[in-house]
């Protein structure tokens, strides 16, 4: 049990490097300093988890009870900040892919968390969404962009799918480790999928007609 426990927290930790990575990145393009740069990768790291937990109301936001996610994070930002100069020309591609791996490890954890409260499985499927994309639509909202989540990205809807095929695993009898494994791939290759083939969903335009 005990190593079941620590490699979901490990999971978490690297979700949380994965996406102050991304948004390190966005501040790189945004020309912030030391300081901007950990700010800005803390709301993607703990943005999400900070409103699924105020919204299932928990004792503590998580971070709170552990510092680990702050330092993770903050260390990332400032190893970002001196070497991010090294990736130009790359860095809204390993943005992109940075997100979409934070987004699969977070959406399922979040989906994992919200069910240890009793709520109803659309509930934590759509606690597992807010847990993977508002930390990101908060990021973006900071370096003034319009965030992913409004785009017409398959972005959300990758979460949707992750989240909902961790609970259609754990209702075959999946063990929750392998379940979450899975379905964070499922997230991730839904996201990775939509990046490299450019999928989108159709936007609406005037005149009650949508375009690609």
């Amino acid at each position: 049990m005990t190593l079941h426990i620590d490699t979901l927290y490990a999971l978490s930790l690297i979700g949380t490097a994965v996406f102050a990575l991304s948004g390190a990145m966005a501040a790189a393009r945004q020309g912030l300093d030391i300081f901007g740069f950990i700010i800005v990768a803390l709301a993607p790291a703990v943005g999400g988890g900070t409103v699924r937990d105020l919204l299932l109301g928990a004792d503590n936001v998580f971070w709170i009870n552990d510092l680990n996610y702050v330092y993770v994070s903050s260390a990332v930002a400032v190893i970002a900040f001196f070497q991010v100069h090294r990736l130009d020309g790359k860095r809204y591609t390993l943005l992109n892919w940075a997100d979409a791996f934070g987004l699969g490890l977070f959406t399922i954890s979040g989906t994992r968390i919200a069910l240890t409260y009793g709520v109803d499985p659309v509930m934590a499927v759509i606690m597992g969404m807010i847990t993977g994309t508002f930390g990101g639509m908060i990021r973006d909202i900071v370096c003034n962009e319009v965030p992913l989540l409004l785009q017409k990205e398959i972005y959300a809807l990758a979460a949707i799918a992750g989240s909902c095929s961790y609970l259609l695993l754990l209702h075959l009898g999946i063990p929750p480790q392998g379940a979450l494994v899975v379905a964070a791939s499922v997230t991730f290759i839904t996201r990775g999928l939509a990046i490299v083939f450019s999928w989108t969903l159709p936007a609406y335009r005037p005149g009650g007609k949508t375009k690609e």
